[in-house]
């Protein structure tokens, strides 16, 4: 039968853009020598979610992102402290393993990060891929039907609504006319390269997005950018990495869960006295 190890080894097995040596890829909590019958991937491993994979069954959890809130091998810094020590008395008293699948799935060619949210948003006309020169998969640049940058945002804020996101950020001229739109990994986003390379819209994650070192950077260079949650950009690869977990290991039942909280935005209002 398979173990969590054997699903480790093949993720890793087929990315070799990943050091095995270096990577934050592996087993987080719980016995992953144990055979498994059923699993649940998810984006992120918050409390409710860990407790539904276990109330649906499941003896082990596949996440993109950290289980203790540090992007580091051991996860150590937070795993006995505050909600640490609860999340890791539940691991303990459930019998959860929990294996992370990060540095692999970010750039699995056409279903990892990268390429589903461009998929998932109706990008399919991709003029520039930064592996071609760069030695990586991050970032590309799209051909969209010219439009102005305002129904751009509308068409990505209907998207992100799908997956739990209520709103999307935008900086620049709404009337703008844009047809090359660049979008990267999760908080890897377009860069000032990006740019350079004729990017006119930036569709950015918060996470990897701060104000005055990137987004207000890449506006003087004359790129709109569109900030949507971290969550919104990956969950489609991990849609994706459920479906062919689901095909590789046969064997074993995969699940999906996206129940990590979502942010949700309050506008302010104006009114005229007297």
């Amino acid at each position: 039968m398979t173990t969590p190890l054997d699903i480790h080894w093949y993720l890793l097995g087929n990315s070799p853009w990943v050091d095995p040596k270096a990577t934050v890829d592996g087993p987080k909590a719980g016995d992953l020598a144990l055979p498994v019958t059923k699993a649940a991937v998810c984006w992120y491993p918050c409390l409710e979610t860990l407790k539904e994979a276990h109330e649906a069954g499941c003896s082990l959890v596949i996440t993109h992102e950290p289980l203790f809130w540090e992007h580091a091998a051991d996860e150590q810094a937070r795993r006995h402290t505050g909600p640490g020590a609860v999340k890791h008395a539940f691991l303990e008293a459930a019998g959860l393993a929990v294996l992370r699948a990060h540095d692999s799935w970010d750039q699995w060619p056409e279903i990892g990060i990268r390429d589903s949210w461009a998929r998932f948003l109706g990008f399919t006309n991709r003029l520039y891929a930064s592996e071609q020169d760069a030695g990586h998969a991050y970032h590309g640049i799209y051909a969209v039907e010219p439009q102005p940058l305002v129904a751009l945002a509308r068409h990505i804020a209907d998207k992100a609504l799908i997956l739990g996101e209520d709103r999307v950020q935008v900086m620049g001229d709404p009337e703008r006319i844009v047809q090359r739109v660049a979008l990267g990994v999760g908080c890897i986003g377009p860069d000032e390269q990006t740019v350079e390379r004729g990017a006119e819209a930036c569709i950015m994650c918060f996470d990897g997005a701060s104000y005055w070192s990137l987004r207000e950077r890449l506006y003087e260079m004359g790129a709109a950018v569109i900030t949507v949650e971290h969550g919104t950009t990956e969950m489609p690869g991990i849609e994706n990495l459920h479906r062919h977990l689901a095909d590789v290991f046969q064997d074993i039942e995969f699940i999906y869960l996206a129940s990590h909280p979502r942010a949700w935005s309050v506008s302010g209002s104006s009114s005229k006295n007297g």
